[in-house]
This record gives C-alpha cells, sequence and structure tokens, in this order.
C-alpha cells in the first residue's frame, strides 16, 4: 500500500504512534494573539511541505499538548507529513470546564486561520473526549466553519448532560474523570470551600501522576474533620454524590448555569457543522459511553453530513489497548484514520 493513500498514511501515524520511532520532523514554539491574550503553541513540521494543516486540542489533563500520550500523537501526524500546530489551553490544563473553553479553541481556530501556518487558509482538527466535542461546537461558528475541512474525534460525547450526570453519580466510571467534575461542580451544592477544592485537585494529580509520590494523603491529615468526611464521602460514596447532584442541577438552574451549552446535540451546531467528521471511540470506555458517538453519528447521517463511525477495543478512553489480541479489529482503526486524512489533505 502506498504511504500517499488515505490507508497507508493511517497505517503509518499508527504504527509511529505505537512504536515511538517518528519519522523525521521539526518542533518549534509559537505564540499567536487571540481575543483572550496571547497563546502559545507547539508547531510540528514534517521536512518536506505538508500535506495539510491540523489543528490538535488536548483533553482535560495538567501537561496539556505536552502530555507524553498527546506528543505521541503529534510527532506521529507530523511523521506522517503534516503540519500539526497544539495550543497550550490553560483551562483545560486547569480542569476548568464551561462554555469559556468553547470561545478560546475558536479563538484559536481563528488565529491558525489568519496566520502563515493555515495551508491555503484552510485547517483540519483532532482532539479528544470533551476537547473533541467542544471542539465541534467550535467548529460549527459560521466564522470558521467553512474552513475547516475534517475533524476526529475520539472518545467524545453527544449529550453533555447525560455524560456529566453519569459521571458524578454514578460507581462503575472512571475516577479520574469523576473527580474533574466534582472539582467543577460541586460548590453549587456546598458553595466554595478551600479545602475540598484542594482535596479535589491533589486526588487528580495523584492518578495522572502515578509515577510520583502522593501529595493527597499528606494533606488529608490536615484538613478539618467535616470537610475531610465532606470530600471523603463525595468520593467513596453514591449516595452522598446523588445528593449532591439534585442540588447542583436545581441551583445551576436558577443561576443559568447550564450544561447545555456544552452539548453537541443541538439541531444548530449539527446543521452548522460543515468538516467531514470521523468519531472514533474505545468499546469499553469508562469515561464516555461508546453510544454517545454512536448517537452523535447517527444525528450527523440524518442531517447528510461526512461522517464515519469505528468503535474499537483497541482504544479506552482515548488510550490504546495491546493490540496483540485484537489484531482483527486494526482494519477498522486504519479506515476510521484514513477517513480523516483523506478530507484533511488540502495538496
Amino acid at each position: 500500500m502506498q504511504e500517499g493513500s488515505n490507508g497507508g498514511m493511517s497505517t503509518s501515524f499508527l504504527l509511529q504512534t505505537l512504536t515511538g520511532r517518528y519519522r523525521a520532523h521539526d518542533r518549534r514554539e509559537v505564540q499567536f494573539s487571540t481575543p483572550d491574550g496571547a497563546l502559545r503553541a507547539d508547531v510540528y513540521e514534517p521536512p518536506h511541505p505538508p500535506r495539510a494543516t491540523i489543528l490538535t486540542i488536548n483533553g482535560l489533563a495538567p501537561l496539556g499538548n505536552r502530555d507524553p500520550r498527546f506528543e505521541r500523537v503529534n510527532r506521529a501526524m507530523a511523521g506522517t507529513g503534516f503540519r500539526v500546530v497544539s495550543p497550550f489551553l490553560e483551562d483545560l490544563c486547569q480542569y476548568r470546564i464551561g462554555v469559556q473553553n468553547i470561545r478560546q479553541v475558536r479563538g484559536f481556530i481563528e488565529a491558525v486561520l489568519e496566520s502563515e501556518y493555515a495551508i491555503k487558509g484552510r485547517v483540519s482538527i483532532f482532539a479528544p473526549s470533551f476537547a473533541g466535542s467542544l471542539s465541534m461546537i467550535a467548529a460549527s461558528d459560521p466564522a470558521v466553519s467553512n474552513r475547516i475541512d475534517a475533524i476526529c474525534a475520539l472518545g467524545s460525547y453527544a449529550s453533555a448532560p447525560a455524560v456529566i450526570e453519569k459521571l458524578f453519580v454514578e460507581h462503575d466510571v472512571d475516577e479520574y474523570g469523576r473527580l474533574i467534575l466534582l472539582l467543577n461542580y460541586l460548590h453549587l451544592s456546598i458553595g466554595r470551600n478551600q479545602e475540598v477544592e484542594q482535596a479535589l485537585k491533589l486526588a487528580i494529580e495523584d492518578s495522572y501522576f502515578h509515577y510520583r509520590a502522593p501529595l493527597l494523603d499528606g494533606f488529608l491529615d490536615m484538613m478539618q474533620p467535616e470537610n475531610r468526611l465532606l470530600f471523603e464521602s463525595v468520593r467513596k460514596y453514591t449516595s452522598a454524590r446523588n445528593f449532591h447532584w439534585k442540588i447542583i442541577e436545581r441551583n445551576a438552574a436558577r443561576k443559568g448555569q447550564t450544561v447545555e451549552d456544552l452539548s453537541l446535540a443541538s439541531p444548530e451546531v449539527i446543521a452548522n457543522l460543515k468538516a467531514a467528521i470521523s468519531l472514533i471511540h474505545g468499546k469499553n470506555d469508562a469515561v464516555v459511553p461508546a453510544s454517545e458517538s454512536v448517537e452523535l453519528y447517527e444525528l450527523l447521517k440524518k442531517a447528510g453530513k461526512k461522517v464515519r463511525l469505528t468503535v474499537t477495543p483497541l482504544l479506552s478512553h482515548g488510550d490504546q489497548a495491546s493490540p496483540i489480541l485484537n489484531l482483527h479489529h486494526l482494519p477498522g482503526l486504519v479506515s476510521g484514520f484514513g477517513f480523516f486524512f483523506k478530507h484533511a489533505r488540502v495538496i
């Protein structure tokens, strides 16, 4: 298979991502001017004229665009012949969720489109999880929608309220995602509590920086007893989280802080999306269920959009699982990325 073909590019990308053996490319840091201020970004360049420009938006992780897993994706895309522009979005790195994320991503897209880095004034987008959904919402803005060729979203959702409630309340879900939601929304039930919020941040970081000594246990010993009890109850018990969730829903409605604005399952958003969209989801995703991408696929297909859905056991929540026992699923993943690379190419 020729590497210039969609399947060849996809195979090359996956091999580089899996092995960490990348083809030649350079990386440098640049700055863009956005409505929210200066924004730094990494630009990855192949040694030959790039096929297209791909913007990569990282998920909710403290290292952001320098997360080692995300760097692998960026380097592999550059090694496959694309220019990659990957911003450091502080709110995402600080686990802050809200409509401001959409504004920030849209501002970044606009800044790149007006820069020398957009080939022929066009870009494509790759983003996982929450960032994938908010990037699609940003990409539906009429100011940019006609200049975005393709979007690849890994493990993204259609309905924000459904996913947020599931992560907040249910027991058998990924704790990292639940802790982030507690950090963002628990104050709507209990008010601002610096000790509880710090405990939540440390719990998130202990889960993320699993290679370092944990910091939470020492902090718990210094907390006020009532705050420690509150933190441990919402961390451990479904009944406690369900109690607070009901209060959060009522208070959020009163304050106009609905999460509906973070949903893709909106007729206006779906109608305004112009890009070809590749939805790739881990079959056993413990953060966002694969049914969310299935629902989004059906909405996009009904609206007549160019869209491909890949549900695969080769991914968890955006992370790679070992392909050894699931080699027969590789062609599906190759096709999912191939669809994205096909529509991302402009030369």
